[in-house]
């Protein structure tokens, strides 16, 4: 299928083809008929990716200070590489259309297939033929509205819950500043609504559109007279509500609103302007005790993970207009004839002329515009499930291997490696989005791109299969790809339940006994970093019983996360398998009993506390403490560890730096900081290819994963866990 995208680096705007999205949980997949380009919103995002960096960082001074935050946690290399490819990225353009439903999920309800929806959302609703989106972002369309108006719904949406921020009463005097579609609907809105409504704006032609859409009087920002108007409008009052819809970096609407607002009136910011408020507005605000209120997007519900994409719906009697509610609304509107769409439509382009549509709206072409609309033809041929990218490439290496999942983390620390690899060949790649797909094969040379992880784990030009999605995942693609006949390598951790694990260990056992188990690795790369190889030797590989302590400085995680997804297992279940695992490598042994202590935090079950220590006894007598912390200073090293045992001791400093103590001597070696993941890589490759590269045995893999799931546990027991007994069904060597 075809999908507009758009290169951040560069700004280069073009149409591509991508591979279909797969119809996920919680959603359906959708034909569009008619997108609808948010000229506000598009052009901006179109001017900051043309800017150069000074530019780009001029714009989001925001992103700069996370740059520069993630720059004190892992190093100015390590930042730039994950910035250069955020940068290079392709990202998809719009959020509003109108369509069919194709496919639904088995647990959506409320839509059937052949429907026709009205869809939002960015990375959702986008300029693409098809799409996926999820239940709480579609609302079906009824019969006497046409696909043309539907796919209005998002931005009508947006105009609408500004004017329920409003709290507005039939009667009053609202005014609009800005007229462009955004505040023509809210206009339209506004009249429906029994509001006397004045318009104003620094274009003339959208000042008289705001009258055929409903304004009762419109006037120009820089009529000399505006003030004089507006005071005859209101009988001297002033306005009782003012709606921002403008965008620009100028404080102008924000200072005018101040001037003709009545005392006690609301100001509703739904557009992206300047609000500084020098000491000549504050006075009026002050004096007027004028209400500021913001809009969020098209209502409650929006930026909630678990309401748009998990479907877990507000109940109407404490949150009665969300953001799906309202889209009904705006549908409903239409319907019944309480607003005319059809006025702000004016242009309408075939999907294959996109291009010149954003024409237009860069002001290449000198033409009023306020909606544009994308159309898309009916495609009755079927689409390839592949996209070959570099199909007639010459083919290097004999390793074949194929990518499910390409997020962040791979493309920095996994993906170079393989690309760069002489004895490697990158076959396919699928990820969740056609167009992360698509980009990524182009990127690191891919032969084709899918958006059905089948068609990885069924090509049998793929010796190895690499599982980098999320969490919660793992275990299904693991265990799919090895009865597949595919080595397997999979980013950590193994699995998030006890479930998952033991079909795992079935699947192993079963092809095991059939002579068919291929290697399984999981990304435990710590043990693969140079300065952990020598931790290890200066301990002589000795089973001697020492005491190690890990102490993790992990670091705040926003509850919107999907690491606080309690599917994805929580961020001790995650990320903590990577300490149980280097633990048993540097001990030498295994864990047998576990004791966690959590600091308690209100609505956080035990699996997503993130302030813990672990205490663990090994099989040899070590013992093991891991205090993992989100609550630190962020500019403290991430990690640190201290191993005592021996008559000698060794501190090892976020892998950069190794302290060891011995016969009364003190020697310290640096490091580049390696947290081992081109080792680990390296050596999994060279075992696959010879049979000699280090694997982690799967019992131990089986015993981290178990480790992890017993500290929750402990944690919500309060009382320590024997891992020989925790789950019986498990039998650990």
């Amino acid at each position: 299928m075809k999908q507009i995208m758009q290169n951040y680096k560069t700004g280069e705007l073009k149409i591509e083809d991508v591979p279909t999205p797969l119809t996920r949980r919680g959603g359906a997949k959708i034909r569009t008929r008619y997108s609808l380009i948010s000229a506000g919103t598009e052009r901006a995002t179109l001017e900051i990716s043309r800017k150069n960096l000074l530019g780009k960082a001029k714009a989001r001074p925001d992103l700069v200070k996370k740059v520069m935050d993630t720059t004190r946690k892992i190093g100015i290399k390590n930042t730039f590489d994950l910035v250069m490819n955020k940068l290079n990225a392709s990202v998809p353009l719009g959020y509003s259309l109108s369509g069919v439903v194709l496919e639904i999920a088995d647990d959506v309800s409320g839509i059937r297939k052949g429907d026709r929806v009205a869809c939002a959302g960015a990375g959702y609703a986008n300029h693409s033929e098809e799409v996926f989106v999820p239940r709480n972002l579609m609302a079906k369309i009824p019969d006497s509205v046409t696909d043309q108006e539907a796919a209005f719904t998002t931005v009508g949406s947006i105009a609408l819950h500004g004017v329920r921020q409003a709290g507005v009463h039939i009667g009053d005097n609202v005014g609009v500043i800005g007229l462009g579609l955004v505040g023509q609907m809210t206009v339209s809105l506004l009249k429906a609504h029994g509001c006397r409504v004045l318009g104003i704006d620094l274009n003339e032609r959208s000042v008289s559109l705001s009258k055929e859409m409903g304004a009762e009087m419109a006037v120009l920002r820089n009529d000399s007279l505006l003030e004089e108007k507006m005071e005859r409008f209101t009988n001297g009052i002033g306005l009782d509500s003012i709606i921002i819809t403008a965008g620009t970096d100028s404080n102008d609407p924000f200072m005018l609103s101040s001037q003709v607002m009545r005392d006690r009136g609301v100001l509703v910011v739904v557009g992206g302007i300047r609000m500084e408020i020098v000491k000549s507005v504050s006075s009026l605000f002050y004096l007027k005790e004028i209400d500021i209120r913001f809009s969020r997007s098209y209502g409650p519900g929006r930026y909630d993970a678990q309401y748009e994409e998990k479907g877990n719906d507000y109940p109407p009697g404490y949150v009665r207009w969300t953001e799906n509610r309202n889209m009904i609304c705006f549908l409903d509107l239409i319907e019944t004839g309480k607003i005319d769409i059809k006025p702000l439509v004016t242009h309408t382009f075939p999907f294959s002329n996109a291009m010149d549509a954003y024409k237009i709206i860069e002001g290449e072409q000198s033409e009023f515009y306020v909606g544009i609309l994308l159309s898309y033809e009916e495609r009755k041929k079927h689409e390839p499930a592949k996209i070959f990218v570099n199909e007639h490439e010459a083919l290097k290496g004999t390793l074949s291997i194929g990518m499910i999942g390409a997020g962040n983390f791979a493309q920095a620390n996994i993906l170079p490696f393989l690309k760069g690899n002489p004895d490697v060949r990158l076959n396919g790649i699928c990820t969740a989005k056609g167009m992360t797909a698509k980009s990524v094969a182009e990127k690191f040379r891919f032969k084709y791109c899918a958006g059905d992880p089948l068609e990885i784990l069924d090509d049998k030009d793929s010796q190895l299969v690499f599982i980098a999605t999320r969490h919660d995942s793992h275990a299904e693609y693991v265990v799919r790809a090895l009865r597949k006949g595919k080595h397997v390598f999979v980013e950590k951790p193994l699995c998030v339940s006890l479930p998952q694990l033991e079909e795992i260990i079935k699947t192993v056992a079963h092809l095991k006994d059939t002579g068919k188990l291929y290697g399984l690795m999981v990304g435990y790369n710590r043990r693969f970093a140079p300065s952990s190889l020598k931790l290890k030797s200066f301990f002589g590989g000795s089973d001697a019983p020492v005491t190690l302590i890990y102490r993790v400085n992990a670091g705040y995680m926003p509850p919107d996360n999907w690491y606080q997804d309690p599917a994805q297992g929580g961020r001790f279940v995650g990320e903590g398998c990577h300490f149980v695992d280097f633990a048993q490598f540097i001990t030498g042994s295994v864990p047998v009993s576990v004791h966690a202590f959590g600091i308690p935090e209100k609505q956080k079950t035990s699996s997503l506390v993130d302030n813990l220590t672990v205490s663990i006894q090994m099989k040899n007598g070590s013992l093991v403490v891991i205090v993992y912390n989100a609550s630190g200073a962020p500019n403290m090293p991430k990690e640190r560890v201290e191993v005592l045992g021996m008559n000698s001791s060794a501190v090892l400093d976020d892998f950069k730096a190794l302290t060891l103590y011995r016969g009364g001597k003190k020697t310290v070696k640096r490091f580049p900081q390696d947290k081992g993941y081109h080792g680990e890589i390296a050596s999994y490759l060279l075992h696959v290819k010879t049979g000699k590269g280090q694997l982690i045995s799967f019992n131990s893999l089986v015993v981290t994963s178990l480790t992890t799931f017993a500290a929750v546990e402990s944690m919500k027991e309060r009382k320590r866990i024997d891992l020989d007994t925790f789950c019986p069904d498990i039998k650990l060597t």
